[in-house]
């Protein structure tokens, strides 16, 4: 089950420079990022929501556990919509693959930092050697593409 965890993980990573390419496309040709993030969400959205009709359509129209949830529980969505636009505008300036690997640099610091504090909820899980000597290799790999 781990490797299939694994596998889907990867993919779905995968996914993130192709998504970034064609939104970037998409903001070239309809006025920027701001507007890409928009349509890009929309037809997200609209996806959603059939396939949650399709798989899920009982729990999509009980509301009740909205009003049990933290309130920084729906930053999330904020929180994609800035992703996606700031991908767009700085996929435009430097290319895909420094794109990313900022990315991935900033997501391994953020996650150690949650992780370490068990921030929003989330399972302690210490940092140790290992894990900094993970980060700092990220940062010469992003070097390295940087070049």
């Amino acid at each position: 089950m781990r490797v299939v965890i694994f596998l889907v993980t990867l993919f779905v990573g995968a996914l993130l420079p192709v998504q970034a390419v064609l939104n970037t496309k998409l903001g070239k040709q309809t006025g920027g990022p701001l507007v890409s993030s928009l349509l890009s969400f929309l037809v997200g959205l609209i996806g959603l929501f059939i396939l949650n009709l399709l798989i899920n359509r009982t729990v999509l129209f009980n509301i009740r556990p909205l009003s049990v949830s933290p309130w920084y529980v729906w930053v999330g969505g904020l929180l994609g919509a800035i992703f996606v636009s700031g991908i767009i505008w700085v996929n435009q300036q430097q290319g895909v693959a420094l794109t990313f690997a900022l990315v991935v640099t900033g997501q391994i610091f953020i996650s150690l930092v949650i992780d370490h504090f068990g921030l929003l909820g989330s399972v302690v899980h210490p940092i140790n050697v290992q894990k900094i000597v993970g980060a700092l290799l990220i940062i010469a790999g992003l070097f390295l593409i940087k070049k």
